[in-house]
Order: C-alpha cells, then structure tokens, then sequence
C-alpha cells in the first residue's frame, strides 16, 4: 500500500508538471538563453551539476549508475525499440497544440527544432546552421542548415519556418507572439523582428517551435492522427491512451540514419506491471515518473545492475526538472495569507528534507527557491527558510493570528504526503484539512483563484524570465489571478526579459530569486517549494545512444543514433 502511495504522489508531480507547462506555452526547460551578443553562435550554457555521492539525500539528486549515454561500437541495423511511459498525448502530429513535456516524448520523435539540448544542457544547431541576435533592432536571424527534406519531400527552408511560425502564432503560442514580422533573405536565411527585446526569444523560437511540411498543413486534420516532419521516425499508427508507432523516415536528412527500423510508445500507467514487463525484456526503456519503480528495480534486480543489464539514468543537467510546492492564495485583501508573516509562517512550518527522504526515497532535490543548487541562477548567498515551528508560531502572532486559523489544502492526489503536510501546519496553528479535487477542479485553480493553500508545480530553469513569467508577469497564466503581484517583483521580472547581456540577466535573475524567496525579507509570494522530483529510467543494455531523459526531461533529441544489439 505504502509504495502505491508513492507511485501516486510522483505521478500527480508529474502531471501538474505537465499542466503548468501546458496550454499555449512551452514545456519546461533548463538552460540560460544563449548570448545576445551579434556572433554567429550557439552559446554553452553553465551545466547544471550535482553531488557525486551514492547515498540518497535530501539535499542533491542521486546519480545514475551510468553516466556516460553515448555507446561505443559500430552501430547495427535494424530493430524497433520499445519505451514504457505514463503520460499520454491527445495530438501527436499537430505540433502547435503539443505544448508540454509528455508532448516532447512523442513530438520530438517525428519533428526537429531549430536548436536542441546536448546532454551537458547547451543549446546546439538542429535544423540551424547558426544564428546572430540584435537586441537594439530587436531580431533574430537565423542561417539554416541546407539539404533537408520534410518525411514527403518538400524542401525545408526559410518559408518552411515563417509557414509554421505563423501556425503558432495563429495557436497562440506565446513563445512567437513576440515575432512581429519575418524577412526571407534568401531561402535558407531568415529574419524574425520582435515586438520586445527578450532574454528568452532564442530559447523559445530555437528549441519549442517543431517543424511541419508546408504540404501537410494544407490539411491539419490529418495531422491529428499522422505526423510529417523532419524527424528520422515517422507516425504509422496512433491509438489514444494505448500507444503510439513510429517508422523509420526514409527520406531522413542525415545519410544512413535513422538505424532503426521503428519505434512505439507504450502507455502504461500501472508501475507493477512496466515493472515486470521490463524485466521479462518487453520493453527496451521504462520511464520511471514513480518513485516505487526506481526503488523495486534497484532493490529486487542489484544482479543485473551489478553485470551492466540493467542500466539506471537520471537526469542530472537540470533539463525540465518541476519543483512541487505549497502555494497559498494570497490575491484575495481578505485572506490570511495576503498577509507576507503567514506566508512565511506557513513556509517554516513545512519541513521539506523529512518530506523529501519519506516521499521520494530520498531522490528528489530539497530546495528553497525556483532552481536547486548548480544552477546558475541558485542564490546561495540568501538566507533560506528552513523548518522551523517556532518562529511559525511567533510570525503567525505578529500576523494578528495567535490562536491561528483554519484552511485546506487543495490536491488532486498524493493524499498521504499531504496530510503530512496538514499536520506540520496545524501543529503551528494553522489548522488545515486536506481537500481532494478532480483534475479539473484543479487546473481551474491554476488558472482562476482558490481559497486556502494548493499545490504548486512548476519547470525550474535558470531562465525566470520564460518559466518564472508563465506565473508573475502581467502575462502570466498560470497560478497569477490567485496570488498577491506586487509591481516591484513583475518590474523585476521585466529587467530579467529585457537584460541584453547574460551577465546583466543573471543577475537580475539572483536578485528575483531573493526579493521572491529570502528569510525574514522575502515576499514568499509563491509559497513553500518542497523539492524537485528528477526525471530517470532503466534501460537494457542492448539498446544504444537512446540518451532517454539525458538531454532533456522525458526528451530525447538522439534517436535518429539509436541501435540495438538484441
């Protein structure tokens, strides 16, 4: 019962994930945007880097029995790879409407993206050759790689691009709505002119816009049930909730790739039975979104860890990692916790490292702030709210609440971690009750407002401007009407979109981590963040280059390198 509890708290982490993510705005992602400056480069990032030791800790994630995705060998032909995941995706072939990360999984299979991760976390030129960045004009020019074909022969090139910039804009998305008009300088050379300056538009132009044939789109319908893009595989057959079968493009860009035959997503939602599917060899990867599944492979097969059969990793550069937190309504004048004292009474109440070590196995990052340490925006230097139920009581009384209050919590699962929780409040005096709600109900809050406390998920990334914005800017959809935006923090936030240095965005961004999150002089505008729950699979050893949730979350970029030797 116990580890059916777990699989039910990393699950509801991974799918309010996914919802914070979802929408019309981009999946998660961990990188700084590349430098601003006029050079034809794609800018390293800092990788994001973490402790070395095997012992799980509340502090650092644990690292991966491997740590090196890249095989060596001749690679072999032939073969089609199966992969066991929980999430499921609506539109696999209509990329505008693919927007989070269990999208990825499937999206990035069939479409290529102007940039991509590397397993280090640097953007790296796809379907680019290189671009150049002018923040005073505002633009982006992009130089595009020559000699690619879409999956039905058609050309991609510079009106490929504006065709499906403008279906993006026509969805909504928000990361080309700044584009406020495209030259084609020749046809494999593209200007995009922003409306705004913005940190984030490489990130967000480069890697989240995936490319479909002009051809294709003549008809999207199609597209609901098929995919025709860049990708080395190719949508054979789709069904809803079940799986998802890829084939190999035969017209694929790179000579001699993909090696591959095909691929197939397989649905699974229950982890005992990926669990024994796995290790009677039906699938080549399993997707470990619970934590009781990394945990029974590990204990119950140590032989075949030991002999290289089984092979854990776990994404440790940072790529789409989500924060889990307790965000407490705090628009409302009315409220107790419009009040900054309740909130950081609330904050110090929660001892996330026990919640870490008793919910997580010990996996995830115990963190206090939008990022977790290695990144290049942790704020080491602030003063962190750490447990503390003392100085919860003392806040709450100089609050005006000395015998405390009554609230809920709102979740739409993970009972038990929440009740946890409710308990930690209640000792301090914040009397609290756990309210379960239905996945609807819930993503109504995250786009309305809510009474009392609900769960805070949201994609950690040195990048505030892109994700933290999503949740404080005057833009902001997710989570923003039901919480207290004072102009300093979204004047803040708009000297991090604004910055034209990477030098002058960090900063910004280290000085919005403080003003949001620091002790006693934080604004806690967004609660208690409890930890970041790491993305990780188990593999066999017969398949090779997957680099399966290396690059980035759930993501892999590599398959069109994917062999298998059974």
């Amino acid at each position: 019962m116990f580890k059916k509890i777990m699989a039910l708290v990393l699950v509801l982490v991974l799918c309010l994930a996914l919802a914070s993510c979802g929408g019309k705005t981009p999946a998660a992602d961990n990188t700084p945007a590349p430098s601003s400056d006029s050079s034809d480069s794609t800018k390293p990032a800092e990788s994001d880097k973490t402790d070395d030791s095997s012992t799980p800790s509340a502090d650092y994630l644990e690292p991966a029995e491997t740590t090196t995705p890249v095989d060596e060998g001749d690679p072999v032909y032939g073969g089609v790879a199966k992969v066991a995941v929980i999430g499921t995706i609506a539109n696999p072939g209509y990329t505008p409407m693919a927007s989070n990360n269990a999208s990825l999984v499937y999206t990035r299979i069939a479409y290529e993206s102007l940039l991509a991760y590397d397993a280090d976390g640097v953007l790296q030129p796809m379907l680019a050759e290189s671009y150049t960045t002018d923040p005073d004009e505002p633009s982006i020019t992009w130089k595009l790689k020559q000699g690619v074909t879409f999956a039905d022969g058609e050309p991609f090139n510079a009106e490929a691009v504006k065709i499906n910039v403008e279906e993006y804009q026509a969805n909504n998305r928000s990361e080309v709505m700044n584009v406020v008009s495209m030259d084609i300088i020749n046809d494999y050379e593209i200007k995009m002119v922003l409306g705004a300056w913005n940190s984030s538009a490489v990130e967000a132009i480069g890697f989240y816009v995936l490319y479909m044939s002009p051809k294709a789109l003549e008809n999207v319908d199609a597209l609901s049930s098929s995919t025709c893009g860049t990708g080395p595989f190719q949508l054979s057959e789709f069904t809803t909730n079940i799986s998802a079968k890829y084939t190999k493009n035969e017209n694929y860009w790179q000579d001699g790739k993909p090696y591959m035959d095909g691929i197939e997503i397989w649905v699974v939602g229950e982890t005992t039975t990926m669990e024994s599917a796995f290790v009677a060899g039906e699938y080549d990867i399993v997707a470990c979104e619970a934590a009781d599944l990394t945990e029974n492979i590990r204990t119950k097969y140590a032989d075949k860890i030991e002999s290289g059969e089984f092979i854990r990793i776990i994404n440790t550069n940072g790529q789409g990692l989500i924060t889990t937190g307790m965000i407490p309504a705090s628009a409302d004048p009315d409220s107790p916790f419009h009040n900054q004292k309740v909130r950081l009474a609330m904050a110090y109440a929660i001892d996330e490292k026990a919640l870490v070590n008793a919910f997580t196995y010990g996996t995830a990052v115990a963190t206090n702030q939008w990022a977790i340490p290695g990144m290049v925006t942790y704020n080491s230097e602030m003063t962190p709210v750490e447990y503390n139920p003392e100085r919860a009581r003392e806040l709450l009384a100089e609050a005006g609440y000395p015998d405390g209050f009554d609230t809920t919590i709102h979740t739409s699962g993970g009972g038990d971690m929440y009740t946890a929780i409710a308990a930690m409040l209640t000792e301090v005096g914040i009397r609290t009750t756990v309210n379960v709600i239905d996945g609807a109900t819930f993503f109504s809050y995250m786009a309305g407002t809510w009474e009392g406390i609900t769960v805070h998920a949201a994609a950690i990334t040195p990048d505030l401007g892109l994700y933290m914005g999503r949740h404080l800017g005057d833009d902001a959809t997710f989570y923003a009407k039901g919480i207290d935006r004072p102009r300093e923090a979204v004047e803040l936030l708009e000297k991090v979109r604004t910055a034209k240095t990477e030098e002058e965005k960090i900063q910004y961004e280290m000085e919005l981590q403080d003003l949001i999150y620091n002790g006693e002089d934080g604004l806690m505008l967004f609660g208690k963040v409890l930890y970041a729950a790491p993305q990780q699979c188990w593999k066999h050893n017969w398949i090779h280059n997957d680099t399966y949730c290396v690059n980035f979350n759930g993501c892999s970029v590599s398959y069109a390198d994917t062999w298998l030797t059974r």
